[in-house]
Order: C-alpha cells, then sequence, then structure tokens
C-alpha cells in the first residue's frame, strides 16, 4: 500500500528545507537528520508506506555510494591489526562510514517530493542557509576575532558549506516573483560573506565561479553587455569589502610578500610547509602500495610519523590512493561526479538546467577543496554530499514520484 497523501509531502519538503537552511548550527546536524530520516525510511518501507528505488539515476547513485564503503571495508580487513593503535577497537572504523549506505533509505522517501519542489526547496534553503548563518557568522569574526566556523567545529567545512548553497541560492533568480529574487541575491551575498569570514583561502573562488556558471547556463545572450559588467563590478567591490573586513587579507601575506615583493626573508606559512610535506609523503606511499593500499584506519599511524597529528593527508585524492589504492582512487571519482554524469544523462525538460547547474557546484566545490584538504571523510563532507547527491538523483529519475498524488 502506497501513502498517496499531501501531509508526507509536505512534511518531507519541511524537513529539508530545515536540515539544509540550519544545518551550520551544529555539527551534527547533517549526518544526524540524514541517519534519523533513513531510519524513518526503513519503518515506512517495512510497513509498505514507501518502496524502494533503485531504478534510473537512483540506482546508479545508491550503487556508487555503496561501492565506496565495501572498497574501504575490504581494504580494512586487508591491513587488519598492522599500525592501528587500538587493536580493539579496529572491527568498528567501518562504522564511520556506513551513512554511504543510508541513500536508498534517503531516496525512498525523497520520491514522496515532486523533482520540482525538490530542486526549489534546495534553492530556498540555500539562501536561507545564508541569512540565517550570517549573524553568528559576523559575532565570531567581528567580535570574537576568529576564523568563522558558526556550529560547525571548523573553518573548512563550514566554507564548503557556504560556498555550495551561496551558488546555489542563486536558482531563485529565475523565479517570476521579484520577492523570491531578492531572497536569492541576498542568500548569495549571505553565503559568499560566510565563505570569507571563515578565511578559506581554497574556497573563496567558489561563489564567484558558481556565479559565472549561473550566467553562462541561464543568463548567457539574454543580459547586455553593461549590465554584465556593472553586475561584475559591483560582485567584485562586494567581494573586496568582505574580504577586507573578514581580515581574511591576512591569510595571503606570506604568499604576497614572496610573490609580489619579492621579500628574501619571507616564509610560507606552516599551513602550506605541512600540506607540501605531506603530499610528498603520502605520494611516496602510494608508489610503495599502488594496489593494495594501506587501510584507511592506518592513516594517522603514518601521517604521526611525521610529526604531525593529523587524520587524512590534505589532499583527498592522495587520501583516497593511500587508503585503497587505485581501485579505492577510482571508485571515489566515480562517486564523486556520479552527480554531474545523472545530471547529464537526465531528461533536457524544464529541470534540467536548475539540476544540472547545482550538481556541478557540488562536484566542483569537492574536487577544487578536495585538492588541499577532503573530499570524503568528515561528517558534514559526507552527509551535505549525500543529501545534495541524493536529491539530484532522484530529481533525475523517471517516474520517481508516480505513487503522489498532486503536488507538494
Amino acid at each position: 500500500m502506497q501513502l498517496q497523501s499531501s501531509a508526507l509531502r509536505r512534511n518531507t519538503v519541511w524537513a529539508l528545507f530545515l536540515i539544509l537552511s540550519l544545518s551550520a548550527y551544529e555539527n551534527s546536524i547533517l549526518n544526524i537528520a540524514l541517519i534519523v530520516s533513513a531510519a524513518w525510511a526503513l519503518c515506512f518501507l517495512l510497513v509498505g508506506v514507501l518502496k524502494p528505488r533503485l531504478d534510473g539515476a537512483i540506482g546508479f547513485f545508491v550503487a556508487a555510494a555503496a561501492a565506496y564503503f565495501v572498497v574501504h571495508v575490504v581494504y580494512l580487513f586487508a591491513h587488519y591489526g598492522t599500525h592501528f593503535p587500538k587493536p580493539d577497537k579496529e572491527w568498528a572504523e567501518p562504522l564511520k562510514l556506513v551513512t554511504f549506505l543510508l541513500p536508498f533509505f534517503i531516496a525512498a522517501r525523497l520520491s514522496a517530493v515532486p523533482s520540482e519542489s525538490l530542486l526549489r526547496t534546495v534553492w530556498l534553503a540555500a539562501a536561507v542557509w545564508g541569512l540565517a548563518t550570517l549573524p553568528y557568522t559576523l559575532y565570531q569574526g567581528l567580535l570574537l576575532d576568529m576564523r568563522a566556523e558558526a556550529g560547525t567545529g571548523n573553518a573548512i567545512p563550514f566554507a564548503l558549506m557556504g560556498s555550495l548553497f551561496s551558488s546555489c541560492a542563486l536558482l531563485g533568480l529565475n523565479e517570476k516573483d521579484r520577492r523570491y529574487r531578492w531572497l536569492a541575491a541576498a542568500g548569495f551575498a549571505a553565503g559568499f560573506l560566510c565563505v570569507l569570514f571563515s578565511q578559506t583561502k581554497s574556497m573563496m573562488p567558489v561563489p564567484i565561479l558558481g556565479l559565472a556558471l549561473f550566467w553562462l547556463i541561464f543568463l548567457r545572450g539574454r543580459m547586455p553587455l553593461w549590465q554584465l559588467a556593472g553586475i561584475g563590478l559591483a560582485v567584485m567591490l562586494f567581494a573586496g569589502i568582505g574580504f577586507y573586513l573578514s581580515d581574511s587579507w591576512e591569510r595571503f601575506r606570506d604568499i604576497w610578500a614572496i610573490l609580489v615583493q619579492d621579500n628574501p626573508s619571507a616564509k610560507l606559512g606552516n599551513s602550506y610547509t605541512e600540506r607540501l610535506t605531506m603530499w610528498s609523503n603520502s605520494f611516496a606511499a602510494v608508489l610503495d602500495a599502488p594496489f593494495s593500499g594501506h587501510g584507511f584506519q592506518n592513516r594517522r599511524h603514518f601521517i604521526g610519523l611525521l610529526g604531525y597529528d593529523y587524520n587524512h593527508w590534505h589532499n583527498g585524492f592522495l587520501t583516497a590512493a593511500f587508503d585503497n589504492g587505485i581501485p579505492g582512487l577510482l571508485l571515489m571519482t566515480v562517486l564523486l561526479v556520479a552527480p554531474m554524469i545523472v545530471a547529464l544523462r537526465a531528461a533536457k525538460d524544464d529541470l534540467y538546467r536548475p539540476r544540472l547547474f547545482i550538481a556541478t557546484i557540488l562536484v566542483f566545490a569537492y574536487a577544487w577543496g578536495g585538492m588541499v584538504n577532503q573530499v570524503f571523510g568528515h561528517m558534514i563532507y559526507d552527509a551535505l554530499f549525500l543529501w545534495v547527491g541524493t536529491i539530484i538523483a532522484v530529481s533525475a529519475t523517471p517516474g520517481a514520484n508516480t505513487d503522489v498524488e498532486g503536488s507538494a
């Protein structure tokens, strides 16, 4: 029996909106919501209210996420009992990645909502995310004089959230209602400021590139050159003011002294030197075991030999190859680009371009930031990607909402 009720659709939309829009206020909101939502969907599946969906894009994304989980388990047991510091707890390490098995359940729940409502909820929540998070950000940046992180506990994943949500908010500029267009513009500006106040260098260009991508997909040929130049100048001026007020410019002081001022006494900060050391050592370790890997549970041991207390190599691609060899790197890459593949292969209807825009921003933000930090392996990174990726997959699967009467 399928539940044909507007209540299920309405509750799903509101839950998704609140989860995304308030996700910066606590570092586990996305992760806990993913687990709870999957458990609730399982209950609905067991009683027949929902039915499993593995057709089309949903099946592809669910399989990619599950394969990523499985490869970690295989390589963990291949290197079991080698360098993990707590042998009695080594068996439980895969539990950290169990969220990659949850899109199967989340997709069943999201399939109760029409595709148009899913994608519209994403941009609305993204715009509200910026406006709701900005006061917290300004408090931390201006009054506490710290790198803004809101309630996430880490400025880097906070910046990833800000870059993704600020860009997604731009989709509201396509709305006919002027109030929604103002909301979209305000959400973009607020989210961009959150990124700048996080002082995370790698993520700062993403909202600008998101704006350029929005123009390329939606506005190319529709905007006179003088308007394009005026908007570009206004955005750069806004970014410059935010860059200065957030003290982000200080994060580039050493690079400026070396490259521009040619100061012989200037040196790169620890942020750079530590990364360079880890990259060179992790690359050598990958070459030592290109297919056998070292097991993700042993990563901290090898990084500790360099004198650093990190749990990843500050490059998501090197980390994947170190953990699980070339097979692990390939499977991670498949999962990373899965939303883009789904969006490109979807039917070219009215939702094609909005879905492609969200997917492109999602993949680019993770790949770009992953070159100097992580791709997956942090609860915010994992949960945010799985939420948005599952939404893209469900919205691109023909007939995913055939059991739903009416519209959300």
